[in-house]
């Protein structure tokens, strides 16, 4: 799905990102699109986001080859946090 506008008001990942900041701990997201910016990501709670579309800009072949794609970005979250 997408982290945007409608994230910040009730969706799932800002409720497990205030979970989460309420037990220290830091938390990234991992998310087809991403429409929101860094600042506002900061202020629902969550420190980075990484969208599949940073991999493939192209939405349909996002859903098409998930799988592939979503192993590509966890290659990124993995050099990106644990160096």
């Amino acid at each position: 799905g997408s982290l945007d506008e409608q994230t910040l008001h009730g969706k799932a990942p800002v409720g497990v990102a205030s979970a989460a900041r309420s037990a220290g701990r830091t938390v990234v997201a991992v998310c087809g699109r991403l429409a929101l910016s860094p600042e506002a990501l900061r202020g629902a709670g969550i420190s980075q986001a990484y969208p599949l579309t940073s991999v493939e800009p192209d939405v349909a072949r996002c859903i098409a080859d998930a799988g592939p794609i979503l192993e590509r970005v966890a290659v990124r979250i993995a050099e990106d946090h644990l160096g």
